[in-house]
């Protein structure tokens, strides 16, 4: 027995509104006031996190930098060692970091770029001149 279902044509149109008013308002909800689903929420606040912790971790690591001993001579250093393998050496220098601190590793590598940028904008350390050449 095989038996067809069929929507009354007097309801089809009260349907068809149901379905675009619902996709309408989920624009309108996501346009106008910012919803979002959870993966993008997620997403955009695990971005926002690590812009704050760059943020607050690169004064710190320029910091740690300053205060070794010969800076200017690591910064000449830094300055000639290839674009590519900054952000490593200043990783492996414990610069990052504090001692003992364990990073996620694409933050620790976006602390280290940014700690970069600003270490080789320096330009004087400890009373020194600094000039990159």
């Amino acid at each position: 027995m095989v038996s067809s279902f069929k929507i009354p044509a007097w309801l089809e149109p009260g349907l068809y509104g149901t379905g675009i008013g619902a996709i309408a308002w989920w624009i309108v909800l996501s346009l106008v006031f910012g919803w979002m689903s959870a993966g993008t929420a997620a997403k955009t606040s695990a971005e926002k996190v690590q812009v704050a912790v760059v943020a607050y971790a690169t004064p710190a690591c320029v910091a740690r930098f300053e205060k070794q001993p010969d800076a200017a001579a690591a910064w000449n250093t830094l300055n000639k060692t290839d674009t590519w393998k900054r952000n490593e050496m200043i990783t492996n220098a414990g610069w990052v970091a504090e001692p003992g601190q364990k990073l996620d590793p694409d933050i620790a590598n976006a602390i280290a770029e940014s700690c970069t940028t600003k270490i080789l904008a320096l330009e004087s350390l400890g009373g020194k001149k600094l000039n990159a050449k």
